[in-house]
């Protein structure tokens, strides 16, 4: 693929648009030299944006917007002017792909990125808005096809193409981070010379896993030598045989998980059995409160005030065929008899 064009637009309209042909391009400074200006007033040409156009031609194949206005010295202070232009007028970077620059019919790629977050955010390939790992992911299958989820990735393939980074420009193999291993060095050289290394991702996990029991091993060589971690096993090993021939000389009860079975069954039927005492202790408690209630309500009562009060119904009623001494006989008798049914 070749690039055929990059375009700077925002809400206002195109600001840049920069076309590419076969062959080499040039960004080159056409100020107008001022023949009367003094030598410490004249310009370079050194701030046209050659840097800036290799920064938006790697941000829209997938790099991170962060790299345009951030100081690439400390990684931490922002261009604010630079941070605030592309954010509140909505800059868009358009890179637009051809397989044959000669060719008008020729398969098109475009692509289109901008600085704002969330559901502004335009990360479009084609005119389809994509996610950052179906972003990549498309790239890949793209420009390297059925390559995407292997070694080397997309980023580190492209990175001996687009150079602007102090590290890439110096050097001329090692154009990834200082802290690149030797084996994705490895992987990714063969991959640019069409070496078949299909195993290259295996390699680099296995040597990762390498590195990690080595770092294990170092902190744990660190306290103690192997000599004296393997004369510690060594003790630990004598005495687990010494408890194995202690535990050998046990008597154990062949019947041992039946009895422990019928163990189990006798305190669960202890344990029943006091539930109920528990509850039969608990009726009697209340049996014993009732009785006591009656009999004291049966002392309680006052037989001269009764006896008035039979006195005074006898003159109101005519022929009550029942005594006193029969009616409250009576009342005694039917208490009686309802402690007997509760006492029962």
């Amino acid at each position: 693929m070749f690039i055929k064009s990059l375009q700077i637009a925002n809400k206002d309209g195109v600001i840049r648009l920069i076309k590419f042909h076969a062959g080499l391009n040039l960004i080159v400074d056409e100020t107008p030299v001022d023949e009367a200006s003094t030598e410490s007033t004249k310009t370079t040409g050194n701030n046209v944006g050659k840097t800036t156009v290799l920064m938006l031609v790697d941000f829209c194949l997938g790099a991170d917007a962060k790299g345009i206005y951030t100081d690439p010295e400390t990684k931490k202070g922002e261009y604010t002017l630079v941070k605030n232009f592309l954010i509140e007028t909505e800059v868009l970077i358009t890179l637009t792909l051809v397989e044959d620059l000669d060719d008008p019919l020729a398969k098109t790629i475009v692509i289109e990125r901008n600085f704002l977050s969330r559901k502004k955010c335009i990360r479009r390939i084609n005119g389809l808005q994509k996610t950052i790992e179906e972003f990549e992911e498309t790239l890949t299958d793209v420009l390297v096809t059925g390559h995407y989820g292997n070694k080397p990735t997309f980023s580190q393939i492209i990175s001996n193409n687009i150079r602007y980074k102090e590290l890439s420009v110096t050097h001329t193999l090692r154009t990834l981070s200082s802290f690149t291993r030797d084996d994705e060095y490895e992987t990714l050289h063969l991959f640019l010379l069409g070496c078949d290394f299909g195993k290259g991702a295996l390699k680099q996990n296995l040597l990762a896993s390498i590195r990690m029991e080595t770092t294990f091993k170092n902190r744990l060589e660190s306290k103690q030598t192997r000599t004296a971690y393997e004369t510690s096993l060594a003790l630990l090993i004598s005495e687990i045989n010494d408890l194995d021939l202690k535990k050998s000389t046990f008597y154990i009860n062949p019947n041992f998980e039946n009895d422990l079975n019928a163990l189990d069954d006798i305190k669960y039927q202890l344990s029943t059995i006091g539930s109920k005492l528990s509850k039969l202790k608990l009726r009697k408690e209340l049996i014993v409160e009732a009785v006591k209630d009656i009999e004291s309500g049966k002392m309680e009562i006052d037989t001269n005030q009764l006896k008035d009060l039979y006195t005074e119904a006898s003159n109101n009623i005519k022929n009550i065929q029942v005594k006193f001494e029969s009616l409250l006989s009576f009342h005694n008798q039917m208490v009686e008899e309802k402690v007997k049914f509760i006492s029962k």
